[in-house]
């Protein structure tokens, strides 16, 4: 007669494979790091800073990214697009030659990326609060690198609260450089739908006609508005984005997830992270962006101003923010059209970017 397995066996079976994946997943994460800037004889670069760091901003652990040639340069802090993403493996990829030129400082947001387990509590999940951290890291750099000001840059999402940050405090900042600048996102994804939706009526596609009728025109709210907002994005991108990518590098290497896998400084608790930032903090944040427009809100910015556009970016039309620099005040204003690009345009035309930073930008502002 056969005899029958004990429970424990099972147990232990079981709880193997268990504790391997954990081995591996908190390995992972203890390994995480950013690599150092190596100079011609293959050792660090002398003055040279190469740093993933955890600080406390606005009482919860949000982490940097810390990267430059000499720590002496002026310090540029990037604000990424999203809400709840971190663009942090584009601009390691392609951004690399600023760090010759700065000290660049990468933010993980709330709810983003490496920062996502400070999406608790949700009620801090607001704009506001992503405006004072902004503020709180400024000071922080600045104090830290001994400078009197830093150059802050956003991209999309990363635009708003950097506008709202400049706005409060401009004596932080050398300059504010707007990248895909985005001004008033209900406006903006009317007329995305608009746009969809008549190319998808044009091309015969009725069955996403169907689901754009059914979903109806934007704002979405409810539980998961991610998911409507996803459809919709998503398929702007295809039709519109997608082919008129002219850089073959980007083309090929530049897809966000795919980047974010292979980054150094994420181990796989993080990855995880950056999904769940996706998704959960997306449907936090966005909504609470229905009511803004910065051409009510902020038409007036006490620094220098260069506002950057991607000539085919579809997901941000250039009619709206090219009406915000219109009626914008500012000491200085530069209103600058990358013609081979789109809505990712400091990767897409990375070259281009980092001579506008380097070549205009500095010189005009830093003091």
């Amino acid at each position: 007669m056969r005899k029958l397995n004990k429970p424990g066996g099972c147990m232990v079976f079981l709880l193997i494979p268990i504790l391997l994946l954990a081995a591996i997943v908190l390995f992972s994460q203890w390994r995480a790091h950013t690599p150092a800037i190596l100079g011609a004889d293959g050792q660090p670069l002398p003055g040279s800073i190469a740093s993933l760091e955890k600080v406390k901003l606005g009482g919860v652990d949000q982490w940097l990214i810390v990267r430059g040639h000499d720590v002496n340069k002026p310090v540029l802090l990037f604000l990424s697009g999203g809400p709840g993403a971190s663009e942090a493996a584009r601009v390691l990829r392609f951004n690399r030659e600023l760090e010759k030129h700065f000290v660049v400082v990468i933010w993980e947001q709330r709810g983003c990326g490496k920062s996502y387990p400070s999406i608790n509590p949700k009620s801090n999940l607001t704009i506001a609060q992503y405006a004072a951290d902004v503020i709180e890291l400024s000071e922080m750099l600045r104090r830290r690198f001994d400078e009197q000001k830093v150059y802050l840059v956003g991209h999309s999402w990363g635009t708003i609260i950097g506008v709202l940050a400049a706005q409060q405090r401009p004596d932080l900042f050398h300059a504010y450089v707007g990248t895909a600048q985005m001004v008033d996102v209900q406006e903006t994804d009317q007329l995305i739908y608009d746009m969809v939706l008549d190319h998808s009526r044009r091309s015969g596609d009725t069955g996403f006609v169907k689901t754009l009728e059914t979903q109806g025109a934007p704002p979405y709210f409810g539980k998961s508005p991610i998911q409507p907002y996803a459809r919709l994005f998503g398929r702007e991108y295809q039709l519109f984005e997608v082919p008129n990518i002219k850089d073959e590098t980007y083309r090929r290497e530049g897809d966000a997830i795919q980047l974010m896998l292979k980054q150094p400084e994420y181990g796989w608790l993080d990855r995880v992270y950056y999904l769940l930032g996706l998704m959960n903090t997306f449907n936090a944040v966005y909504p609470q962006l229905q009511e803004m427009d910065l051409r009510t809100n902020a038409t007036r910015l006490d620094l220098p101003v260069y506002i950057v556009l991607g000539r085919h970016d579809m997901n941000n039309p250039s009619q709206i923010p090219a009406d915000y620099f219109d009626l914008l005040e500012a000491p200085e204003k530069k209103l600058v059209f990358f013609e081979n690009s789109g809505h990712g345009m400091i990767w897409e035309e990375a070259s281009l970017f980092h001579s506008l930073l380097v070549d205009t930008v500095l010189p005009e502002t830093y003091q």
